[in-house]
């Protein structure tokens, strides 16, 4: 039931608000602490799951472990290939951002 609404919402924010792809240009997103959260695939390489992770936490910014793999994330995403990660900076009308701070809460 949760997976299904991560899915949904991960769907109408690619859809309706600002997105980036990719792990190294999240990363960049949390040195400078422009993310409002991160959405990582459960099979991205260990050392840059650890990477971003860190970089998160020291930006404060929210991060959810989507339980599937890249290719399932991609299909969400409707792109065309593999995504790691998904670099929210606008939810648009999707309510992300609060499953991710429930996310943390819970942690």
């Amino acid at each position: 039931m949760v997976e299904i609404n991560l899915d949904r919402s991960i769907s109408v924010a690619v859809r309706t608000g600002k997105t980036s792809f990719g792990i190294e240009t999240a990363i960049k997103s949390a040195k400078i602490r422009r993310a409002k959260a991160f959405v990582i695939a459960a099979n991205t390489p260990p050392q840059k799951k650890e990477d971003l992770i860190r970089y998160a936490k020291l930006s404060k910014i929210p991060v959810l472990i989507y339980p599937k793999s890249s290719q399932d994330l991609g299909v969400i995403c409707g792109r065309p290939h593999l995504v790691s990660v998904v670099t929210i900076y606008d939810p648009g009308d999707s309510d992300i951002l609060t499953i991710a701070e429930q996310n943390e809460n819970a942690e």
